[in-house]
């Protein structure tokens, strides 16, 4: 979670701490509104835990594919924690709903353009999902906004290697005023921290993680933020739809700076899964999932401002950790899993270490029922 890093030389975070108030009782509500989703186990992976000659860490983005049995996970290291990468690995599911330790099988460094390795702060990964073919996989940079840096979309071969940009709808691009301070675009830190492939692959979602700066304020104590979705068509890079998605107020203690949307999900058609984390210094962090809707909601596709008046997606909460008891981690990436042995859909659910500044990597398995 790169937001997290203006923080983490201020925060203490006691591992395990719960008792954090949320959304009591959301998940016995959920029978009767279609979805029911239930936290089954983790597993959690050590701060010097390495692989491929680097330590395993800000794990901020996470994939399954069914036919490969087989997990993407990206690390949001700017290149200055070794080479910005992304990992193959599995991550076992007992018949006992519990998850062994994941099996790591490959690091895949990511290359930029010109088929160098990223200079150090020039890429800030977030978000990454298989190709259709998964010969390759799509990911997501959040950029600095604060020195005017957009952040990206592109895609890539198994091997790392650039194979092609989606354009970025203007609106989302950093600008600054003569004093550095950010006009229009992408909020620093605040950038693409999600992203999925819907519609068989032939478009690409994308959420700004608070609201755009011209858009509206960013997430606060007692005002939402209205962050904008995008939805970019892959092989035109036509910008097919904009729609307002409502980020929560920042709850009780929690730190705005820290508090955004950090990845999508699709459920099929005009229907998404949202995770939204936060933190609450000294006491931990805070993970909740939403079920959300482009159903009814207004278009802004094109516009370099939102109007105030455009009606936003659809919202209601499905999942709250620390109203279930769960310490959750700085939670960021989030991808269907294999189905369990009762039927329903697992849901495996990933957390940003900092690389030992805040949090630890962990991996939640949830499982979701209904319809």
């Amino acid at each position: 979670m790169s937001g997290m890093r203006a923080m983490v030389v201020v925060l203490t975070v006691v591992a395990g701490a719960v008792g954090v108030s949320g959304a009591a009782g959301a998940e016995d509500r959920l029978a009767a509104e279609g979805l029911t989703v239930r936290h089954l186990d983790q597993v959690t992976v050590g701060d010097d835990f390495e692989f491929g000659g680097y330590r395993v860490g800000g794990l901020s983005g996470v994939d399954y594919w069914a036919g490969g049995d087989s997990y993407l996970a990206i690390s949001d290291n700017r290149g200055e924690e070794g080479p910005a990468r992304a990992y193959t690995l599995s991550l076992p599911i007992g018949a006992d709903g519990k998850l062994g330790f994941p099996e790591f099988h490959s690091l895949v460094e990511l290359f930029d353009k010109d088929g160098a390795q990223y200079a150090a702060r020039s890429i800030d990964p977030e978000s990454i999902r298989w190709t259709p073919d998964h010969r390759g996989f799509l990911y997501t940079s959040e950029g600095e906004a604060k020195v005017g840096q957009p952040g990206f979309i592109r895609e890539a071969r198994l091997d790392g290697r650039f194979v092609r940009e989606l354009p970025v709808p203007d609106a989302f691009t950093p600008r600054l005023d003569d004093a550095g301070q950010g006009v229009s675009g992408i909020r620093d830190n605040l950038g693409f921290e999600s992203m999925d492939l819907v519609d068989g692959g032939s478009t690409v979602v994308a959420v700004s993680e608070n609201a755009l700066v011209q858009d509206g304020p960013a997430a606060g104590p007692t005002t939402e933020s209205r962050a904008r979705m995008v939805q970019v068509r892959r092989d035109s890079g036509v910008d097919a739809a904009e729609y307002i998605y409502p980020v929560s107020r920042s709850a009780l203690g929690e730190m705005p700076s820290a508090s955004g949307v950090s990845e999508i999900l699709s459920l099929g058609g005009d229907r998404y899964l949202t995770l939204e984390r936060s933190v609450i210094p000294v006491l931990g962090f805070t993970g909740r999932i939403y079920e959300t809707s482009t159903a009814g909601a207004d278009e802004v596709t094109g516009m370099a401002s939102a109007p105030e008046s455009a009606k936003p997606m659809t919202k209601k909460l499905l999942f709250d950790f620390r109203a279930a008891g769960i310490d959750p981690q700085c939670v960021e990436g989030l991808t269907w899993g294999p189905r369990l042995a009762d039927g329903s859909r697992s849901l495996i659910v990933v957390s940003d270490n900092n690389f030992g500044r805040a949090g630890r990597t962990t991996f939640h398995l949830l499982s979701v029922s209904g319809s």
